[in-house]
This record gives structure tokens, C-alpha cells and sequence, in this order.
């Protein structure tokens, strides 16, 4: 599932995130807007009802679920390429995948009790992201590190397919901001042995430390070359906002290269 597809299109179907809350939040908005990420050539749809830019004031499972489910549904009336629900919610997972959701993009990492019963039940694949609280104790690669052996190792005990496994380091997610340029700038320190990796950095406050733009809809340029970096240092999929000129830079440093 994870193979030869490198760029995962955002769908926010939210009306607080932080950098396209309430663009996409009505569910033909939203299926619309994925309809064009596919046409830009999305390879994968991440679907998500749950906003979570720092000091995100969580939503309810019922109500992620009524954002989400009907625009999966939506999407599948005219589409076969791969959705992903970005969600940590168990309830949510499950009524995901058998709305025709294909992949679990969980940022809590199988950390919330239940969403590895969903994932063993279903046998799908899962992108497991680190956002625990730093083990300051650790460098950032040892802290992360030690989180994919765990949850390496507790997904071989429940039967899960090591193909069905990606790993996502979680930049912006309790990283001081020098460890998120540490994980920009060396992805293969933050990689799990041969196990796809994501990186989800679009838009991010990472990518205005870097470039000083702090409009997040202005950091599409800053994201395109961090995007060409960490995919020229070996990162399988990068999760983006805008799909068409990822599609576009990809296409002519590959045809150089």
C-alpha cells in the first residue's frame, strides 16, 4: 500500500485547522477538493475531521465521525485511489474502513487503547506517528527510535503484516523546534530499518522557522523544498497541502537526476 506512492494529499474536513480550517469543512467541499487533489495527482487522500495545530480543543469521536465518514463515502462514488483517516479515535477507525477507507493514519501511535484491535481485526495498514512527550533523557533519534521498536514489536504480537507498517516521526509534535530541523535535515537517523517512512511537515511552524514566513498558506514554497530534500534523503511519502506542484517538482528532479 505504502509502495511507490509518494505524495499523500491533505483533505481537512475541519473548521480550526491551521492552515485551510473551514476551506474544505462542508462535506461537498471537501469531496470536491479531493477530487482535484486526485486530478493533481494525489497518490494517496488523507481524510481528517480532527484538527490538531497546537492547543487543538478535541472534538468527540461522534462528531470526527460525522465529518469524516460521509466524505470517504463520497469519494468512493467516483475514486479507488487509497484514503488514509488521519485519527486516533478507535470508533472512528472502524467505522473508517468500512465506509471504504483503506489506511489508519494514527498520531497517537497505537497509544490509545483499542486502535490496535482495530488494525489486527481489519489487517490494514497503518501509519504509526510518534507525539509523545519528549524522554528528554534521550536524543530525539534515540527517543523516537526506542517508540518504533515498541510498536514494532506490538504490532508482530497482534498478527499485523510488517508491509502494512509506516512510520512517521511526528515533526511539530512536542519536538523542540531544533529537533524538527534535525528531522528534516537527516531522515535516514529517523527511519525504522527497511519500514516506509512519512514525514508530514506542510505548512508547518517548522517550515516558517526556516523561511520566516509566518503565514501558513505563504509556506507552500518552504514546504516544496523541504519536500525535494527529505524525498531526495530517502522519505517514502511526504503529506502536503498542495499536491500539484509536489507532483510537478518530483517530476523534474527525477527526470534530471
Amino acid at each position: 500500500m505504502f509502495h511507490n506512492k509518494p505524495i499523500m494529499g491533505i483533505v481537512n474536513v475541519t473548521p480550526d485547522s491551521f492552515s485551510d480550517g473551514g476551506d474544505f469543512y462542508q462535506t461537498e467541499q471537501a469531496v470536491a477538493h479531493a477530487r482535484q487533489l486526485i486530478a493533481d495527482g494525489a497518490d494517496i487522500l488523507d481524510i481528517g475531521g480532527q484538527s490538531t495545530r497546537p492547543g487543538y480543543q478535541e472534538i468527540p469521536p461522534e462528531e470526527e465521525a460525522k465529518r469524516v465518514i460521509p466524505v470517504i463515502e463520497g469519494i468512493r462514488r467516483f475514486a479507488t485511489v487509497p484514503i488514509s483517516v488521519d485519527t486516533y479515535f478507535p470508533e472512528v477507525a472502524r467505522q473508517a474502513l468500512a465506509a471504504g477507507a483503506d489506511i489508519i493514519n494514527d498520531i497517537k501511535g497505537l497509544d490509545q487503547p483499542g486502535m490496535i484491535d482495530v488494525i489486527a481485526d481489519y489487517q490494514c495498514p497503518v501509519i504509526i506517528m510518534h507525539s509523545r512527550q519528549r524522554d528528554k533523557s534521550l536524543s530525539v533519534a534515540e527517543d523516537i527510535q526506542r517508540f518504533y521498536e515498541e510498536k514494532m514489536t506490538l504490532a508482530v504480537a497482534r498478527g499485523i503484516k510488517k508491509e502494512h507498517i509506516c512510520f512517521d516521526p511526528g515533526i511539530g509534535f512536542h519536538k523542540a523546534p531544533e529537533e524538527n530541523v534535525e528531522i528534516l535535515a537527516r531522515p535516514e537517523t529517523f527511519r525504522y530499518r527497511d519500514l516506509p517512512l512519512l514525514y508530514g511537515f506542510s505548512r508547518k511552524r517548522t517550515i516558517a522557522r526556516l523561511t520566516g514566513n509566518d503565514a501558513p498558506k505563504e509556506r507552500d514554497a518552504g514546504t516544496l523544498a523541504a519536500s525535494l530534500f527529505v524525498k531526495h534523503k530517502g522519505v517514502d511519502i511526504v503529506r502536503v497541502h498542495n499536491v500539484k506542484a509536489t507532483r510537478e517538482a518530483f517530476a523534474v528532479w527525477q527526470a534530471l537526476d
